[in-house]
């Protein structure tokens, strides 16, 4: 089918974020429609490396202007403090030192494998000036990504594409098929392909075929809300923080003014009532239980999220839950992988298979990776006990645990090209507590540069480069 003319519907990021990438796809036409109060959640999102190579790539726009208008602070990886037992911190950084300096590479993995009384997070990049809450300027555009605002960084968009699409500003009234679209204000609107971007409800779609998650994935609902500095200097950090509590756990989000932060949990379990007490009480009462929005979903995908002449993109398409900013990474792949399949004018059911088979393989490798976070935790409360309960350890978590299992193999990067590949996998099981086994090839030569590296990394605390500065300094001078 010809694919000039295109109807987004929806006003929240993924909308305003389709609207554009799409609006500078070969010879297209891009109306978006949007209800007359948009209301998003605005509690603040951590990004991944792709959300700014996206904006600049993508969408065009220029990084030195949009990061500062959207109250970003910078994100050197996530912090994951009690998960698999109290007191334990995993760290999770965007990049790290795979092949230290040997003749053939050795991975730090590997490496590591034969030296395990050298604390392994210390061994990864960024980690200990992230801790001192200071940045390494040389790692910019590598090694960071971003915190934002998501109702800023609509602002943004609307404001820059304004010349380039058609906004409508009018809720939908009825889509009944094919290429009309009928709007409340009376009028309707012709369109060769409609991106659904208005949420769980997707009000465009007439068939899912849902996947729902719920086996797999456990919690369900959060309570959030912004909460207000008190000692900026030290609680502006360069990274994400998700702490694992008795009912779930909390992530911390710091924006330049405020901190975006909220409880996930099951409510089959534990009451929203009870959820907004104890995220209050976990903040020191910096917060009260009547500012707090209440988020529930269940954990889904689709896979007919191209269905006809609708491509559901967002909440329309998906949801697993909030770690690991698997969110805004679908989003950005859904619309990177529609925009590709736009650029020749028509698609037709070949496009169509290869979207959704592409979005499936897509989700189910997040949910994958989101789901490893959980199987290993002592906390005694009613959900970690459900937790433990219904844990199902995926294929996946099965073959790279065999690979640090097996003294003979190599543990280098790669992956499919999706969000997360090999070294996310390997370095969230080591630091949970699964074991690795020495690898018996490294033999002497090898062994003793690459420990000696190691070792001098620490020595070092990782930083590579000599540019530093307080996270504070740099997002005043710079963000």
């Amino acid at each position: 089918m010809k694919v000039k003319d295109i109807v987004i519907v929806g006003g929240g990021s993924s909308g305003w974020m389709a609207a554009a990438a799409i609006s500078r796809c070969n010879d297209v036409k891009v109306t978006l429609v949007d209800k007359e109060v948009p209301t998003p959640l605005g509690v603040g999102e951590a990004t991944l490396l792709s959300f700014e190579k996206f904006m600049v790539e993508q969408c065009g726009f220029n990084p030195n202007e949009f990061l500062g208008e959207l109250d970003a602070g910078l994100k050197a990886g996530i912090l994951f403090k009690d998960w698999g037992h109290k007191g334990n911190e995993i760290w999770l950084p965007f990049y790290w030192l795979n092949y230290p300096f040997t003749d053939p590479p050795v991975s730090m993995v590997d490496a590591w494998s034969t030296s395990q009384d050298i604390d392994f997070k210390k061994l990864e990049v960024l980690y200990q000036c992230s801790m001192d809450n200071i940045i390494d300027r040389t790692q910019i555009g590598e090694g960071y990504a971003v915190h934002i605002d998501c109702i800023k960084l609509i602002k943004y968009i609307k404001e820059k594409i304004s010349d380039r699409i058609t906004y409508v500003n009018s809720s939908v009234k009825a889509y009944l098929g094919g290429n009309t679209l009928y709007l409340e204000n009376g009028d309707k609107i012709e369109a060769d392909l409609f991106v659904d971007c208005t949420g769980f409800k997707s009000i465009l779609k007439r068939k899912r075929d849902r996947v729902n998650l719920s086996d797999r994935l456990y919690v369900d609902t959060a309570v959030a809300g912004p909460i207000e500095y008190e000692d900026k200097h030290n609680e502006f950090r360069p990274y994400t923080t998700t702490t694992a509590v008795y009912d779930g756990w909390i992530w911390n989000t710091p924006l330049q003014s405020r901190i975006g932060t909220g409880l996930v949990f099951n409510r089959n379990i534990t009451p929203i009532d009870q959820a907004k007490e104890y995220f209050c009480s976990f903040w020191d009462q910096r917060t009260t239980p009547d500012k707090l929005k209440v988020i529930d979903w269940t954990p889904y995908y689709d896979t007919n999220q191209w269905e006809g002449k609708v491509v559901s993109i967002g909440l329309s398409a998906g949801f697993i839950e909030p770690l690991e900013s698997t969110g805004l990474g679908l989003i950005i792949e859904g619309i990177k992988t529609l925009s590709k399949l736009l650029n020749d004018g028509f698609c037709n059911e070949y496009d169509v298979n290869y979207y959704n088979n592409h979005m499936t393989l897509a989700y189910e490798q997040c949910v994958d990776y989101v789901n490893c976070h959980y199987s290993k935790s002592n906390i005694k409360s009613p959900f970690w006990d459900y937790v433990r309960d219904n844990y199902k350890m995926s294929e996946a978590q099965e073959v790279f645990l065999d690979e640090m299992s097996s003294e003979n193999k190599t543990i280098m990067p790669g992956g499919k090209g999706f969000i997360f590949g090999v070294g996310n996998w390997i370095h969230w099981l080591i630091q949970a507590g699964y074991p690795l086994e020495p690898r018996s090839w490294m033999k002497h030569d090898k062994m003793d540069e690459s420990l000696n590296h190691l070792i001098e990394c620490e020595d070092k605390k990782i930083e590579l480069g000599t540019d530093l500065m307080g996270h504070n300094e740099f997002a005043d001078k710079f963000l």
